[in-house]
């Protein structure tokens, strides 16, 4: 599989369990990995021909600094559905949403979630 890895996006989203996490909002950063059987755009290097990361980029953003959910597990799911639905190559998502601000007290880099996905696991909601 080829992959396409989009880092640490940063989008600030008033997501959380708590009051004050809906309130007052904080960072999510985003790391998304597409996995795609060869991709043509190797060969042809059109950008038809492979997944126009801006436009997921895009996609990601609207839907996290638009939408407020309780739990980042649900946030990533619906971040890959949503990835899937618009680009039918792509067999395969990893995304992991981190908190480095989630409201425990203690001493922490950040609290994450990782959650993989399938195109074959996402079909009946596809």
């Amino acid at each position: 599989m080829d992959k396409i890895v989009m880092s640490n996006m940063i989008f600030k989203s008033f997501s959380g369990v708590l009051q004050q996490e809906k309130e007052n909002g904080q960072e999510f950063v985003i790391t998304l990995t597409l996995e795609i059987p060869r991709i043509k755009g190797c060969r042809t290097d059109h950008i038809r021909d492979t997944v126009d990361y801006g436009k997921v980029f895009d996609l990601v953003k609207d839907y996290v600094e638009h939408v407020s959910c309780d739990l980042i597990e649900y946030m990533a799911e619906q971040i890959i559905l949503r990835v899937m639905r618009k680009n039918s190559m792509v067999e395969r998502i990893t995304c992991e949403i981190r908190k480095p601000k989630a409201p425990i007290d203690g001493d922490f880099e950040y609290m994450s979630v990782i959650i993989e996905r399938t195109r074959e696991q996402m079909e009946e909601v596809l």
